[in-house]
């Protein structure tokens, strides 16, 4: 399979980028003039001729990059599986998975007072935690908040005109409010 790939990078035209020291061509100038119209003075013409050919065409990838992507790919994996590797794995596999030995002091003997160390368990958990924050934008989108914009009855909200009429402001702000049952001053709570 891998030889197969290759066989077809290698088959694929490599994109040209276009050179920036070139001069401009008349099939350049000529696209600017119809772009801008007769009336385009000289500069203006050969500006957005030069704007035009500048840079790689519009949605082309930079080859260095590309070619560097591939390299370090080739030489191990993704990053976003390392990351999901690690978001996905128990504290405790991960804190054992970071046992190592380490010199602590020395005896009067000389001899290393050698102490096996690793992570917390709550070091554990962070980068666990870290991972998936990492992981997050590229599986879940943000998403724009939803608005309920439908008055149902509740008071919650009063805009004179869209919830409610001026009649029923002035109940509201003229209302005479009783207890609530089950209150302190209501009747019906009391037994």
């Amino acid at each position: 399979m891998d030889s197969a790939r290759a066989e077809l990078e290698a088959q694929r035209p490599d994109e040209e980028q276009l050179d920036l020291l070139e001069p401009i061509t008349p099939e350049d100038i000529w696209d600017a003039r119809e772009a801008l119209g007769a009336g385009a003075d000289h500069q203006s013409v050969t500006k957005v001729a030069r704007a035009r050919r500048r840079g790689r065409p519009a949605g082309s990838r930079n080859k260095h990059s590309t070619d560097f992507e591939r390299w370090l790919l080739s030489h191990g994996q993704h990053p976003a599986i390392t990351l999901m590797q690690i978001s996905s794995a128990a504290p405790e596999v991960l804190m054992e998975a970071s046992k190592r030995p380490k010199v602590h002091s020395f005896r009067k003997d000389g001899t290393p007072n050698v102490v096996v160390e690793h992570m917390s368990y709550e070091a554990a958990q962070s980068l666990r935690a870290r991972c998936a924050d990492i992981l997050m934008p590229y599986l879940v989108g943000k998403k724009p908040i939803t608005v309920d914009m439908n008055f149902s009855g509740v008071a919650d909200l009063i805009i004179e005109g869209v919830t409610h009429s001026a009649a029923e402001i002035d109940d509201i702000v003229e209302a005479e409010f009783l207890p609530a049952p089950g209150s302190i001053d209501g009747a019906e709570g009391e037994a």
